[in-house]
């Protein structure tokens, strides 16, 4: 898991524009420190999920663990990988 030197409820903060600002994502399921995300596929529209547990860390920061995977299929070409890993980038930078 990723380490965010960030209180969970900064960093709920923080995915939560990550999350807006990724293309046919919208909130799924969960609340807190334990939520899901839907994305469409841009071609068919089938629904990819992301999940996101954020876990506080005695030091103060998070421990934030990211699951994406597709509903349907056996394959999807990468981009349920590439979007966890522009999350967690997003997550780390320090602009957002």
């Amino acid at each position: 898991p990723l380490h965010l030197p960030l209180p969970a409820d900064q960093v709920a903060a923080r995915l939560d524009t990550v999350a807006a600002a990724t293309s046919r994502t919208s909130p799924f399921a969960g609340e807190g420190l334990h939520r899901t995300w839907l994305t469409r596929t841009r071609l068919w529209g089938f629904p990819d999920f992301t999940s996101v547990r954020l876990i506080p860390a005695p030091d103060g920061g998070t421990f934030v663990t990211i699951f994406a995977r597709a509903r349907f299929g056996h394959s999807d070409l990468g981009v349920n990988r590439a979007r966890v890993e522009d999350w967690l980038a997003r997550l780390q930078s320090p602009s957002l």
